[in-house]
């Protein structure tokens, strides 16, 4: 009788350990998925708050038109309210983050090669030596600064023939993970990774001021010192400064402000004005949207025309 009562205890015992254990595993399966539910719930808001942050800045880039069609003004630059950096704003949960940047500022690099669009009269080896300058400044091995622009230009043409500095698609699929050339424009900057020359550090370097999108002019008003300086090679440092410095206050309205107002030579003058211009039509938009801890950021370019914004790139991080 009493190893029956025994028996029983133990099996009760028992029960009650896989009951207890049942009901903690159950637990714990509602407590992750009920962080999982958060997470996604986190997620998802963050997306949206990304994605509000972009059409509140393509709002700001058509109203920035409208204003200038209104005041019969035909430039852009950074003191205007679109160039301002804004700090994370509250929204419910969460901040968005946005930060408008201007394509027309960098040196497009779809516009090496002399069937691109756009090129405005401007030979494709005199945009080529914009990248030269701009390599130079970085201190790349010998040889790199003339070989990466024609490289750029020959991955992107349709033809198969060399420039007297690059290569074509012979030396692409030689590769141990070979492709060809793409024979095409480039559709966003990661792809310049693919071309001889380029690794991850000296594209770290250079990726802000290159684009793959823009009307293939450089925006005084708003282009970094890199880039001025790779207007001319006759253009000196001290000149550069004299420019963001004058732009500061006085944005340049139209082309010949420039040469009446900043200590140029006419033949540096001449140089610059290929290049040149004081308005701007594409745009990047990083935009982020944080809820506790979710994260999402949408990088889009757009393209501003008629006081109308086009998304042309759209990537979400």
């Amino acid at each position: 009788m009493n190893n029956n009562k025994g028996i029983a205890l133990v099996i009760t015992l028992l029960v009650l350990t896989l009951l207890l254990t049942i009901i903690l595993e159950f637990s714990m399966d509602m407590r992750v998925e009920a962080r999982s539910a958060a997470n996604f719930r986190d997620e998802m808001q963050a997306y949206y708050l990304a994605k509000s942050g972009i059409t509140f800045a393509i709002a700001v880039l058509e109203e920035d038109s409208v204003e200038d069609s209104k005041k019969d003004t035909k430039y852009d630059a950074l003191n205007e309210f679109w160039a301002q950096k804004v700090p994370p704003v509250p929204v419910g949960d969460g901040t968005v983050t946005v930060e408008i940047t201007d394509e027309d500022s960098k040196i497009d690099i779809n516009k090496f090669d002399q069937k691109a669009k756009n090129l405005g009269g401007i030979l494709a080896k005199d945009r080529r030596s914009l990248m030269s300058r701009l390599l130079k400044q970085f201190d790349v091995k010998e040889g790199l600064s003339d070989e990466i622009p024609d490289a750029i230009a020959d991955f992107i043409d349709e033809d198969s023939d060399e420039l007297p500095n690059g290569t074509e698609s012979n030396y692409y699929e030689g590769l141990e993970e070979h492709y060809s050339a793409k024979n095409k424009p480039l559709d966003s900057l990661q792809e310049l990774r693919m071309i001889k020359g380029i690794d991850g550090d000296l594209f770290s370097k250079l990726n802000k001021f290159l684009t793959v999108n823009s009307d293939g002019l450089i925006n005084i008003n708003t282009a970094s010192k890199e880039v001025l300086l790779s207007l001319s090679e006759d253009l000196t440092g001290e000149v550069v400064d004299e420019i963001i410095a004058y732009r500061g206050e006085n944005p340049f309205q139209k082309k010949l402000d420039v040469k009446n107002n900043i200590s140029l030579a006419d033949n540096v003058f001449n140089d610059l004005q290929k290049f040149i211009d004081v308005k701007s039509n594409f745009f990047s938009i990083t935009s982020t949207g944080d809820v506790n801890n979710s994260r999402k950021t949408i990088t889009a370019i757009v393209q501003r025309q008629n006081n109308k914004g086009t998304i042309l790139y759209w990537r979400i991080e």
